[in-house]
């Protein structure tokens, strides 16, 4: 008797018609922890103290992220080859809503906030340069406002998009490489990229000289590329729920045992991508994706809740600034992303016909799985058509 063959991640993207209906969930739980981090249990968290300070669980939250755009994007890309397409795409989910919040931050949140008068704060060198924060290069602070004689940032994770713009970057750069078509260049470029994360992780010398950026890249990267991998090998990886209890397993013993860094991009990725396409996490449906709102809002939310009540660190602090954040969350969603994704379409459109080919001499030609799911919630979507996303 010949041995059924086990089901693979490809498998189970063929019965989903390669929709993964949990990878919203995923994102929200995400991004809540990330609220939960920063409003309540802070640095010192149960994560940082079990995988003795190599992670927080805040950052690990980030982890998610990475593993799931590196998964969900790599489809599109495989398939076509379309950078504009990509580039549109990726520039109408990220920026309509990090415009707003900026612009919000720097004309609502800071006059209310700060210690300087009107004139003084509209006046400030310094208010204009966080204009720097819609291209994601990072400016932390508003004229004026400060906590107890000291200034705070007013939305640290942003950090993190510009990894992500960096990662988009290389997976682009990567398919006109051809690297998306042969994938073993795609996992010997996780591996070397493994081995970088490994390397900086274990070695204090080797952090030291390292500039910052580069360890934040890295530090992220490797979990995008190895979402990536899981996508292009999905042929060959099982979806196993065994599977995904022993990466949780080896994960936890290798942040107890000191070596989470050669555990977590082995078997997080696997994990996500496996809850992702399960029906676990999707019986919560969700009709909005407010993930990212929630992420981007969530910070200047509970420094107004510090500076103007001068709350403490703690559940009612997190409590109250969640609930605002999803309120503000959806109103990002109704108002701004899901409008901006509905131009998807015709943007591309507009720019292929004014966009040459290298060589050729008629536009950018569009594919017709750009149009697939212009319906879906956000990064989800359909995962075969996971660029136009």
């Amino acid at each position: 008797m010949i041995p059924a063959r086990a089901t693979t991640i490809g498998d189970r993207l063929a019965v989903l018609s390669a929709r993964g209906p949990g990878f919203d969930q995923i994102r929200l739980v995400a991004a809540l922890m990330v609220v939960g981090h920063h409003a309540w249990w802070g640095v010192n968290d149960v994560l940082y103290r079990f995988s003795g300070g190599f992670i927080q669980l805040g950052l690990f939250a980030v982890v998610i992220f990475f593993c799931v755009s590196g998964f969900l994007l790599a489809p599109g890309l495989a398939r076509s080859g379309d950078l504009v397409r990509f580039g549109i795409n990726r520039a109408l989910r990220i920026l309509p809503a990090l415009f707003v919040v900026v612009i919000a931050s720097m004309f609502v949140l800071g006059p209310a906030l700060t210690t300087y008068s009107l004139a003084e704060y509209f006046g400030s060198a310094q208010l204009y340069l966080y204009l720097k924060n819609i291209l994601t290069l990072m400016s932390h602070y508003l004229p004026g406002v400060v906590r107890h004689g000291h200034e705070v940032q007013v939305n640290g994770p942003l950090w993190t998009l510009n990894v992500e713009v960096w990662s988009y970057a290389v997976l682009a750069a990567l398919s006109v490489a051809g690297f998306l078509r042969r994938r073993a260049l795609t996992m010997i470029s996780f591996g070397l990229v493994y081995l970088a994360y490994v390397g900086l992780a274990l070695s204090p010398s080797l952090r030291a000289v390292c500039p910052q950026r580069l360890l934040d890249f890295i530090g992220l990267f490797v979990y995008f590329i190895a979402g990536t991998n899981l996508y292009l090998y999905r042929e060959a990886i099982p979806f196993s729920a065994i599977g995904a209890a022993v990466a949780v397993g080896v994960a936890l013993i290798g942040l107890a045992g000191g070596v989470g860094a050669v555990a977590l991009p082995l078997c997080v990725p696997y994990v996500v991508v496996y809850l992702g396409l399960s029906e676990f996490t999707s019986r919560v449906p969700l009709k909005h994706d407010l993930s990212y709102g929630v992420y981007l809002i969530h910070s200047p939310v509970i420094l107004a809740f510090l500076t103007v009540f001068d709350l403490a660190a703690g559940w009612p602090l997190a409590l109250l600034a969640g609930s605002v954040t999803l309120v503000l969350a959806y109103a990002s969603w109704r108002f701004v992303e899901a409008p901006a994704l509905k131009q998807k379409a015709q943007v591309s459109r507009w720019v292929s016909s004014h966009i040459a080919r290298p060589g050729s001499g008629r536009g950018v030609e569009i594919q017709p799985a750009a149009r697939r799911h212009e319906q879906s919630n956000g990064l989800t979507g359909t995962i075969e058509a996971g660029a136009a996303e």
